[in-house]
């Protein structure tokens, strides 16, 4: 099995507030957009690898995924919209965007599973009580899952390669089973963001 980056990135400015960045800042929670909406069941009755080339070449405006990049460059052009822009140190001072580092040595390193090429299952100890005793999420490599499928079933799907191989993307969708009705929760939490980071623009 191929060994997980150690560290993911995610930049985010929020500008259209879909996912509540500035008010989930402090908590123990990032969300993804489909709480803004979405419909649960959508992971289930569409095949994966069309979501998510949806989500990268298309355009999902009710994602289950987040994005993540290996590289922290990528993430903070994303985050600050190539503005630029200075670091805040008081999360309590006004800021425009975020950058989050998600370490994968604080999963449960036992519960890391590669369930097809370049999708990851795993899980590990979670901040909030609502997802005790463990969260449990999907990492899917992009590029590589991408190009097993684009092979595999013969789709053209360059567009979303080309793009994901640019970003050095990750996908993580949160894999925690929300209420009773058997689908995923929206929201993501952030036991293994190691490192968050605000801005201004300048």
């Amino acid at each position: 099995m191929k060994l997980l980056p150690r560290f993911l990135y995610r930049g985010d400015s929020d500008i259209n507030n879909m996912r509540k960045l500035r008010e989930t800042f402090s908590s123990e929670l990032l969300l993804t957009n489909m709480c803004n909406g979405g419909d649960g069941r959508e992971i289930f009755s569409n095949p994966l690898e069309q979501l998510i080339n949806k989500h990268i070449s298309v355009g999902w405006a009710k994602t289950h995924f987040l994005s993540f990049s290996t590289c922290e460059e990528t993430a903070f052009h994303y985050g600050s919209l190539d503005k630029a822009s200075d670091e805040v140190y008081g999360i309590n001072e006004p800021w425009d965007f975020a950058v989050f580092s998600f370490d994968t040595s604080r999963l449960i390193q036992d519960s890391i599973k590669e369930i097809s090429t370049g999708i990851y299952s795993a899980q590990f100890i979670p901040a909030c009580k609502e997802f005790l005793p463990t969260y449990k999420l999907i990492l899917i490599d992009a590029v590589s899952h991408l190009k097993y499928i684009s092979l595999q079933h013969h789709l053209d799907i360059t567009e979303a390669i080309t793009k994901a191989n640019l970003d050095h993307e990750w996908l993580i969708l949160p894999a925690s089973p929300f209420g009773h009705n058997s689908e995923f929760t929206g929201k993501f939490d952030t036991a293994c963001i190691t490192d968050r980071r605000v801005f201004r623009y300048a």
